[in-house]
């Protein structure tokens, strides 16, 4: 009983061995694992800052989820038009 107890503990101890060793683990710290999330001002969703389409007008950041919003956007008469 205790061979076949020995046996299981060595085949997890290198399982995790080699799970850490071909899959290693994404990121550095802890904060690297959340991205921040935006809003887009036309429609209110939340989409990932890197996903985002982004205009820095007056010194103030504006991020959008597509080009139909920031279409809209400027559309209003919010933004200057390019």
């Amino acid at each position: 009983m205790y061979r076949l107890i020995a046996i299981l503990i060595f085949i997890a101890v290198v399982y995790m061995v080699l799970k850490r060793a071909f899959f290693p683990a994404r990121g550095g710290a802890a904060g690297d694992a959340e991205e921040d999330l935006v809003q887009d001002p036309v429609c209110g969703c939340y989409i990932s800052r890197s996903q985002s389409l982004t205009l820095t007008s007056n010194g103030r950041q504006f991020f959008f989820c597509s080009q139909e919003c920031f279409r809209k956007y400027q559309a209003a008469g919010s933004l200057p038009k390019n």
